[in-house]
């Protein structure tokens, strides 16, 4: 039960602040550096043409975004899953989300190396956006 009121008192912060005009700024600072790491770690992991790398990190932003808001707007029930679970498991499908985006970007490499690319780009990400909600909560 506790852990319920504290689901709820935290997505009530979360809703207060998206709508804070003042924290536009740091959501996009934060969603732009995002995408130069994963654009980064797709030039040196996958293909050496930068442009078709931040062309690539973009589109699996975008729909990692997307399913992003559809984890906000169906949340998960708290008495059932705890804020580790949710993370890992949110963390888990956007690995695969993105994988998929950029097998079909990269065909000639192999599933391997764009997993790799992948992990490494959603922890890095992952670790940023961790960041972000304990800089605008904490």
């Amino acid at each position: 039960m506790i852990e319920l009121e504290v689901h709820t008192l935290v997505m009530d912060k979360v809703v207060l602040d998206l709508v804070d005009p003042l924290l536009v700024p740091s959501i996009l600072f934060f969603e732009a550096l995002v995408i130069l790491i994963e654009a980064l770690v797709i030039f040196f992991l996958l293909e050496r043409n930068l442009s078709k790398a931040f062309a690539a990190s973009f589109v699996a932003n975008l729909l990692t975004g997307l399913l992003s808001l559809l984890f906000f707007l169906f949340p998960f029930n708290a008495e059932y899953q705890s804020l580790v679970l949710v993370i890992v498991f949110s963390l888990i499908v956007n690995i695969l989300l993105e994988a998929g985006v950029l097998r079909l970007l990269y065909k000639t490499v192999s599933l391997g190396r764009v997993f790799k690319a992948s992990t490494i780009m959603n922890v890095a990400s992952y670790a940023i956006v961790i960041f972000n909600f304990v800089y605008i909560f904490g």
